[in-house]
């Protein structure tokens, strides 16, 4: 444990009173055996979350309460609380506990996953370039030469080819489907989505006054005969928002012959495809897409570097029609104004100087074996996948002896561990027995401890 979090655990188990002084830097440092640097850092860091107040002059004292705030945090251990805020589902819960709680079943890697040292050079870099960029607002569709690195990225990486005008950046994905939600869902609209599938899409499209509809999601993409029963009561359809690439939650690719079908039926209903692509550069090929077979004409493409990079850079990108674009473009003047433009850059630097590439074939590389590796021992437990993906970071996963795993994931997250349920993934069905696993997060510890839930939690 890090010297700044003991600390804050002493406090909230009070060993200091509210108002009592500290130890002064040198003597914590030398009763506590670390160096000065690290007492000095761990107070900075506490007094900048009102844990400390520091009196100059005469040193570090505890913080009393603040008014209406718990003296200590709230307890994640349920996944349930009659107590929690509204709007405090369980993605929200997951999102914000604390350090002490591994996130097995969170949608991002670890952070010690991420070529530090090489962003950190690309921030440098980035900084010494143009220092107007930390000051000034961006261009409202995206710095240009970055949707010309973008453009490049694309070629390499897909067969989607067009020019930088067809390109919007957006303050990542998420930022992305919902300008295209709002600019062209209506009140009534039927929006096709993978079922199951990110749930937050599934909000997004009510927010909008949109009816979402599920298709049953497959290893190799969207079941097109559940695509066909959705499409067949003659119902016009607006959207059909979909993964192509290590869908979340299953962790399935598309193939060739799925991704035909589904643009076929897109040209003979009339509807658009928005395909949400942000794991796509975790595939060490050139992967298949949806938007490659149509020019367009009937397509959407979404990208990000949120997951691959950092979450918070949360950059994306839209590549549609002109005409899309421009509508979107202005959209986004309306709400965001731009993307902040030193994120923008540094995209841009690291996608040029090739540490982008690099980074990514090394994320691929670990990805493959963390994935095997995961599979190999959920199923010594016993758990069933429904994909077996050579990639990428999730399993969705079920166990034959557990029909609802409600009571095993309160009993894991008594043990430190949080995952998501089913549910919120859900469209229409009842995935009560089901759940998502980053095998990204999946350590030594977390298999251990959930071999001991399931001895706890009854048959």
């Amino acid at each position: 444990m890090a010297f700044v979090d003991q600390i804050r655990q002493r406090l909230a188990d009070g060993q200091w009173a509210s108002g009592e002084r500290l130890p002064s830097l040198r003597q914590m440092a030398q009763r506590e055996q670390v160096s000065l640097h690290a007492v000095a850092s761990a107070y900075a860091q506490l007094v900048s979350e009102g844990l400390l107040d520091v009196q100059h002059g005469r040193g570090y004292y505890v913080s009393p309460p603040v008014k209406g705030l718990p003296a200590t945090p709230p307890d994640m251990s349920s996944a349930s609380q009659d107590t929690a805020p509204a709007g405090q589902t369980a993605l929200f819960r997951l999102l914000q506990a604390g350090p002490e709680y591994l996130k097995l079943g969170c949608g991002w890697l670890p952070s010690e996953w991420r070529d530090t040292e090489a962003l950190a050079a690309g921030v440098r870099k980035t900084a010494r370039m143009g220092q107007r960029t930390l000051t000034d607002y961006g261009d409202i569709q995206g710095h240009v030469s970055l949707r010309h690195q973008l453009a490049v990225h694309l070629r390499r990486t897909t067969r989607i080819d067009v020019p930088p005008g067809q390109l919007l950046t957006t303050v990542g994905a998420t930022q992305a489907l919902d300008l295209i939600i709002r600019l062209l869902v209506r009140p009534g609209d039927r929006v096709l989505l993978d079922e199951p599938c990110n749930g937050s899409l599934v909000h997004l499209v009510r927010l909008a006054g949109g009816t979402p509809v599920g298709v049953r999601r497959n290893a190799d993409g969207p079941d097109l005969q559940a695509l066909d029963e959705a499409l067949k009561d003659g119902q016009p359809c607006r959207l059909f928002i979909c993964n192509s690439t290590f869908h979340n939650p299953t962790g399935g690719t598309l193939s060739a012959r799925t991704a035909f079908g589904v643009m076929k039926r897109a040209a003979e209903h009339g509807f658009l495809v928005v395909e949400d692509d942000v794991y796509g550069d975790f595939h060490p090929e050139r992967r298949q897409t949806l938007v490659e077979l149509s020019g367009l004409e009937h397509g959407i493409y979404i990208g990000s570097f949120s997951k691959s990079l950092s979450a918070s850079l949360r950059i994306g990108h839209v590549v549609a029609s002109p005409e899309i674009i421009g509508r979107l473009t202005e959209l986004k003047l309306m709400t965001t104004v731009a993307v902040p433009g030193f994120c923008e850059r540094f995209v841009n630097t690291i996608l040029v100087d090739g540490s982008y590439a690099r980074h990514m074939r090394e994320l691929q590389r670990r990805m493959l074996k963390h994935q095997k590796q995961a599979q190999r021992r959920l199923a010594a437990l016993g758990w069933q996948c429904a994909t077996q993906p050579d990639g990428g970071m999730f399993l969705w996963i079920r166990h034959p002896q557990l029909e609802d795993l409600s009571a095993f994931i309160t009993a894991l997250a008594r043990h430190g561990i949080l995952l998501l349920p089913g549910s919120a993934f859900a469209v229409s069905q009842d995935f009560r027995a089901w759940t998502r696993i980053n095998v990204t997060h999946l350590t030594d510890e977390a298999v251990s401890r959930m071999a001991a839930c399931m001895r706890e939690v009854p048959v």
